[in-house]
């Protein structure tokens, strides 16, 4: 049984309360016939994955349905693999540009994706106030990718160029908030010497480099760090 969308099975007034919603009640009904198999999708902005996993912790699995690696790219690509590689390092692996013929659809189409998918469902679902912080966060991740940061250096940015008083623990909550949204990921840095994790700073990749690259206009494309990420998101697949 898949149940798509299933944000539209509960009402305000359930997201605002705290008695439990209805549609747990319904799911936990169907986990116990077993002769069904149930899927459940929903919106980011309503239902997290990981709101879904906490309420049926240990009865249900979590199925993280990644962009196209390199490889499964390659597997429908028209041109070789040189071709192949440039088109994927700029516009990703999202499976939707694989049918889009021009450069210019596949700009669009990202820009619009992480405009009215992505940034849109963070904001209302952890019902952030301070969105053009928000933004400009995504945007120096996006500016940074594969170089060591933390929510600190990132708070002293603000303060000095942007004139803001973020603090580190609100940003540090903010790239959490994009963590779960699946958009970027963390890496932690492993001290050799040391045998231990630092546990500042971090290195943070995109899930997918289209929607990166589609974030700060497509520039600073033809840099290292863009392949850091695509080898980086292949480990993780």
């Amino acid at each position: 049984m898949l149940l798509d969308e299933v944000q539209y099975a509960i009402s305000e007034d359930e997201f605002k309360g705290d008695e439990p919603q209805r549609l747990y009640g319904v799911l936990n009904s169907l986990l116990r016939k077993r002769n069904v198999d149930v899927y459940v999708t929903g919106s980011n902005s309503k239902l997290l994955s990981s709101d879904v996993m906490t309420e049926f912790r240990g009865r249900g699995d979590e199925v993280h349905v990644r962009p196209l690696s390199f490889a499964e790219f390659m597997q429908v690509y028209p041109g070789d693999a040189y071709q192949g590689w440039a088109d994927y390092v700029q516009f990703g692996g999202m499976p939707l540009t694989l049918s889009m013929t021009s450069d210019e659809q596949k700009s669009n189409y990202l820009e619009h994706l992480f405009e009215e998918a992505y940034i849109k469902d963070v904001v209302a679902h952890d019902k952030i106030r301070k969105t053009q912080e928000l933004e400009d966060l995504i945007d120096v991740l996006a500016s940074s990718t594969g170089a060591l940061t933390s929510p600190a250096k990132i708070a002293a940015t603000f303060k000095s160029v942007l004139h803001s008083s973020i603090t580190d623990h609100t940003l540090k909550s903010y790239i959490g908030y994009l963590k779960n949204a699946f958009i970027v990921q963390e890496a932690r840095r492993y001290d050799i010497k040391g045998r231990r994790y630092i546990g500042s700073p971090k290195k943070h990749y995109f899930e997918d480099v289209g929607l990166r690259n589609a974030r700060i206009g497509f520039r600073q494309v033809e840099e290292n760090h863009i392949m850091e990420n695509v080898v980086y998101n292949e480990l993780r697949m």
